[in-house]
């Protein structure tokens, strides 16, 4: 049994804290800052069906890698390609998070909006792994097909709090990608060092025929520089997100720290997944996110009064 709940991957849950910026935005644009203990009781549930539906697409994920998980260095010893669980009994978990996942948002109440985000978060594991589309296997193509998780998290998380009826803007939903492909391209360039063989990782992964170092490189620098400019936008046009410019130089901090870590030799010899539990990532975005709930419960607009000072000045 132990076998068949590894293949559920729960310790990767915690990818579904990204709900919470959900939570926040709808907190933040639409519910003006109000909570009350039934609101945390909703969102906390909400994390649930997401988690259930989560694994249900890791199981799938690793059925049909089972053959490319066989020529990994490390992920051969997993449960299909080790031959100690039987793929039959895993359709049958599989079905059985789904049906339960679905089950909950009808007890639960959760609208029709976090209903069909929970389905588009079904339906990416089969776009993202299922012949003959399998976006896992074209270059480029899998960071953002992977990334797009980031964006229906968001929706999870905001929906669960806010009717069907409001919409979040598009210039956070489109950072918040932004986000997740820099994550997910980091990913990439740590696993293709780790195999540090083309060959062996081209068989472990068609995308790795076609991705080189320097095109990860770029793709990571693209990508951060799109969440900035996409963020920027979302904190100019919203007056209650005026603030969150003074959080910028925290953000580059941290987007400075997962590169350089990236890019360390000795992280080349780390799997992809052990690149965001490096200490001062952890902690930046930890110090990023404290002082993002700090500058929107404030009542002082301070990026209006200190950039004020910034202006041209009249002599004489």
């Amino acid at each position: 049994m132990l076998e068949y709940f590894k293949i559920c991957r729960p310790e990767h849950w915690l990818k579904n804290i990204f709900i919470l910026f959900g939570h926040v935005v709808a907190w933040a644009l639409v519910l003006n800052f109000q909570w009350d203990a039934s609101l945390i009781g909703v969102a906390v549930l909400s994390l649930i069906p997401a988690c259930l539906i989560a694994s249900a697409n890791y199981i799938l994920n690793e059925i049909l890698d089972a053959p490319f998980d066989a020529v990994h260095p490390t992920k051969r010893l997993r449960g299909i390609p080790a031959g100690k669980v039987k793929v039959k009994y895993l359709w049958w978990l599989k079905a059985a998070l789904i049906v339960v996942a679905f089950l909950l948002c009808w007890w639960w109440k959760f609208n029709v909006a976090y209903q069909t985000a929970l389905v588009l978060l079904l339906l990416s594991g089969l776009v993202y792994n299922v012949p003959p589309l399998r976006l896992k296997d074209r270059a480029f193509l899998d960071v953002i097909a992977e990334s797009f998780n980031n964006p229906i998290r968001l929706w999870l998380g905001y929906y669960a709090l806010v009717d069907q009826h409001h919409v979040p803007p598009l210039s956070i939903v489109l950072a918040w990608w932004s986000f997740g492909a820099l994550l997910m391209t980091g990913k990439r360039y740590s696993e293709f060092r780790f195999i540090g063989d083309r060959e062996v990782s081209g068989k472990y992964r068609k995308s790795f025929r076609v991705y080189t170092e320097t095109s990860l490189i770029l793709a990571m620098i693209t990508y951060a520089n799109l969440f900035c400019f996409c963020t920027g936008i979302a904190m100019a046009v919203y007056p209650v997100l005026n603030n969150l410019v003074l959080v910028f130089p925290v953000i580059i901090i941290a987007v400075i720290a997962y590169f350089r870590h990236a890019m360390k030799e000795e992280t080349a010899r780390l799997e992809p997944e052990q690149l965001l539990q490096n200490p001062w990532i952890i902690f930046w975005t930890v110090v990023t996110g404290a002082a993002t709930i700090w500058l929107l419960l404030t009542d002082t607009n301070y990026a209006r009064d200190w950039f004020h000072l910034m202006q041209p000045v009249k002599w004489g």
